[in-house]
């Protein structure tokens, strides 16, 4: 089949403020991107394109939108979305800054064919949808537990010094959500140095970096309750395995570690 007459349906988020309408479902002409859906409207005027791009985003990376598909016209987008054609330009403009289309003059916007050769990246757009955080979280899991056994095989005695001043400032700053979640992203990367691993520390480096916020969401939400006090404990034993070179349970703990907080965090984001 011609991936430029694919079908691409997209979710809508809202509904339609009264007067504007939605777009109806029309049939494509040849060489035209076929669109069944009317886009609903969007949030705040100066998220628009933020919005836009993510919606688009998501369908990329999950080939709801095909490496090397034509995406809809601006003006069909515009109509579906119910915005003007610059709000649509601009969200295509973030797109194509991150690799994930490229605009072919006088034929359209193509989702770039070599997707998979693009530069690792995990996006905070990223973290603005369940099912992407939760994909984000196995990621850590598998990385984490990992570095973690390494480090109880790898790991120096300066590197396990480090962990244990490392515990101590989190512990030091348990009450106060902003400073704890900074000082417990620092301990999960010094567990990454000790692994002596240097791919480990910049894959970790990104990932914290990304995941910051959600830490301290989680923080703020947690501040005052058992499950601090529950995470501190955790840490504890994560380092003690390390210091024990003991690779199996420091794998498992820091596995438990990272999904019990996980699931506090689903139960946090339904809560919202």
């Amino acid at each position: 089949m011609n991936k430029s007459m694919t079908s691409t349906v997209y979710s809508a988020r809202r509904q339609p403020p009264t007067g504007r309408g939605t777009a109806s479902a029309r049939v494509a002409k040849p060489g035209e991107s076929r669109v069944l859906t009317a886009f609903d409207s969007l949030g705040r005027p100066e998220n628009l394109p933020d919005e836009i791009a993510q919606q688009l985003r998501s369908r990329i990376l999950n080939e709801s939108l095909a490496p090397g598909q034509r995406l809809p016209t601006e003006q069909e987008l515009g109509a579906q979305f119910g915005v003007s054609r610059n709000v649509v330009r601009e969200a295509i403009a973030r797109l194509k800054l991150t690799g994930l289309v490229e605009t072919r003059h006088g034929v359209g916007t193509f989702v770039c064919s070599d997707l998979a050769l693009r530069p690792f990246e995990v996006s905070h757009d990223d973290l603005l949808d369940l099912a992407q955080i939760i994909h984000v979280h196995q990621l850590r899991v598998e990385i984490e537990s990992g570095a973690a056994a390494l480090a109880a095989t790898h790991r120096t005695t300066a590197q396990l010094d480090t962990l244990h001043q490392a515990l101590k400032r989190v512990d030091q700053v348990s009450n106060d959500w902003q400073a704890a979640a900074h000082e417990a992203v620092d301990f999960h990367l010094a567990v990454a140095h000790a692994a002596n691993n240097p791919y480990f520390v910049r894959i970790m480096g990104h990932l914290s970096h990304v995941i910051h916020n959600a830490v301290r969401t989680f923080r703020f939400r947690n501040t005052g309750t058992t499950r601090i006090d529950e995470i501190d404990s955790e840490h504890h034993r994560i380092v003690d395995a390390i210091a024990a070179h003991d690779a199996a349970s420091a794998r498992q703990l820091m596995r438990t570690h990272l999904d019990n907080g996980m699931a506090r965090y689903r139960r946090l984001l339904g809560d919202l």
